[in-house]
């Protein structure tokens, strides 16, 4: 089955993957924004914020996110923000500032502003009771109205959701759930201390199934200690019979000096960019050849899925919540940790919880650093974005939107793409520069080719995971 580019997903070969690791693996942004994090600043705070909710005028539908960072235990990979604890009066706290921070947020809008995507993530949104999670959900449906269609989306553990759970769910709206599987194999989920069967897996997306989800993701992460070709394969075989309908395959990020514990998996031995690759490689061939489309870095969905049907037009779309088909340019976040996006800036949360509740309980407000966006800069996102979603920089397009001469502007940009075009990586035609094969592979790399505020010597920078 062709890939998205028009190439056999089966054309790379054992060298040109080593070939890919020697020249592509460095340490570069993931993209989920543009400026990323490491540039943004203190000077962006909840007075800021104020400003930028009250000048938001655009009548457009926007995105929600919310936050809950809390888990039963935790995860070795895992890379978010999450509070381990059995405390419920601390979990009450958090709730309420959540109620707060909602109510003082839409007080700020203008006008109520609509919903097209509403989603929650953690840590374990589940971890919270039904009726805890159905508090929330109750809070920004009385402060946000939602559009005739928009999509109701939660971050879903298995091993402490229930069907009362989904049932309340799916009851509010909810149509999509998104499921961190990682790996099916006994060692490797002893290792990384995320264990459940095979088995708990199939009953509880059947449950979901006959509950009346439309939509189930799996997550799946390669690069792991103890993932061989041969396991590796078992579970995305596993994952394949499940059918589900779109999935997320990730590169393990490895930031042990920003999540500490994950120094732990160091003595099982980490796989090395080329065995990493090789597993990406390996999952994408078994993927596509069951029949799912490749999508952007690291989705693939069934043919029908809507995902799929909008990256066969162009129009896949990405924000802190990954890929979405949802145009929105606006997302309100809340609770500790999260982000928000607003065409003028993005605004990030307190990341320490108890600090967080103690902010809102004050003042209503917890942003403590952000990046208001200058014209260069939404230029840059926008071409940034649109590559990491649909593989593809189309001048016209920017031309169009920010009134300038792309040939001009970017010209010490294209000498950089056209090298990547001799190495190929990238095709040219008339209508601009598309990835080839090889190129999705590496995409993080051609966009880190417009983003004016990397480190000069970006191979011994540690503020980043690997490209491979």
């Amino acid at each position: 089955m062709a890939s998205p580019t028009g190439e056999s997903a089966l054309d790379i070969t054992d060298q040109g993957l080593r070939d890919l690791v020697e020249r592509y693996s460095t340490r570069g942004p993931r993209y989920t924004s543009y400026p990323t994090a490491p540039q943004w600043t203190d000077a962006v705070d909840s007075n800021v914020y104020r400003d930028v909710l009250r000048n938001h005028t655009d009548p457009s539908p926007i995105a929600l996110y919310a936050h809950i960072p809390f888990c039963k235990r935790l995860c070795l990979y895992c890379a978010c923000n999450v509070r381990i604890t059995g405390k419920q009066t601390l979990v009450e706290r958090y709730l309420d500032a959540i109620k707060k921070e909602t109510e003082t947020t839409a007080e700020l809008f203008t006008t109520r502003p609509q919903l097209a995507q509403m989603h929650f993530g953690g840590g374990t949104p589940t971890f919270l009771t039904p009726d805890q999670l159905a508090g929330v959900i109750d809070t920004f449906d009385a402060h946000f109205q939602s559009i005739p269609g928009a999509e109701r989306s939660i971050e879903v553990d298995p091993r402490v959701t229930t069907v009362e759970h989904l049932e309340m769910l799916n009851a509010k709206g909810f149509q999509r759930i998104s499921m961190g599987v990682q790996d099916l194999d006994a060692k490797v989920q002893e290792t990384v201390k995320r264990e459940y069967s095979e088995e708990q897996l199939i009953e509880f997306v059947a449950d979901a199934r006959r509950i009346g989800f439309e939509g189930v993701n799996l997550d799946l992460i390669y690069g792991l200690p103890f993932q061989t070709e041969q396991t590796w394969q078992r579970t995305v075989d596993s994952i394949i019979s499940i059918r589900p309908d779109r999935l997320a395959v990730f590169g393990y990020a490895h930031v042990p000096w920003i999540k500490p514990h994950q120094k732990t998996l160091e003595q099982f031995g980490l796989p090395t960019p080329e065995q990493r690759l090789s597993l990406a490689i390996q999952c994408r061939r078994a993927l596509i050849d069951a029949g799912y489309f490749a999508i952007g870095l690291d989705h693939f969905a069934l043919p029908d899925d809507g995902m799929a049907v909008a990256f066969q037009q162009g129009d896949i779309h990405r924000n802190f919540m990954g890929y979405t088909v949802q145009d929105t340019d606006t997302m309100v976040a809340f609770g500790v940790s999260s982000i928000g996006d607003f065409p003028a800036a993005y605004v990030h949360n307190q990341m320490d919880t108890g600090k967080y509740i103690d902010q809102i309980e004050a003042g209503g407000l917890a942003v403590t650093q952000g990046h208001l966006l200058s014209a260069e800069d939404r230029m840059r996102r926008r071409i940034i974005v649109r590559l990491m979603g649909n593989f593809h920089i189309l001048p016209d397009k920017i031309e169009q939107e920010f009134g300038v001469s792309f040939n001009d502007h970017f010209a010490s940009e294209i000498d950089e793409l056209e090298k990547f075009v001799e190495q190929g990586i990238l095709r040219h035609d008339e209508t601009g520069w598309h990835a080839t094969l090889e190129g999705t592979f590496v995409v993080r790399n051609i966009a880190m080719i417009f983003d004016r505020y990397l480190e000069t010597d970006r191979d011994t920078t540690k503020r980043y995971s690997r490209t491979i």
